[in-house]
């Protein structure tokens, strides 16, 4: 049995908000995004529908990218 297909759970739902929410601020598409943290445009749309990730690594590169904490919490990224 598959979990892909699960329902997202709350923090899964709540983190996609986040990720999408952040990534419209920055005006990034899902491309750009995608070769900032070196992930695949997969896992851009996986998050953001609250999909749950196997590549923990990916979603805090995307994370960071963004400017938002693995933990939850956002702080200035000085990348940028």
């Amino acid at each position: 049995m598959s979990n892909l297909h699960d329902k997202p759970t709350s923090l899964d739902a709540a983190l996609a908000v986040q990720i999408h929410a952040a990534r419209i601020r920055g005006a990034y598409s899902i491309e750009t995004l995608s070769a900032l943290a070196q992930v695949d445009p997969e896992a851009i749309v996986g998050l953001e529908n609250g999909a749950p990730i196997a590549d923990v690594g990916a979603r805090d590169r995307v994370m960071v990218v963004l400017g938002l904490h693995p933990d939850g919490h956002r702080y200035r990224n000085m990348d940028r």
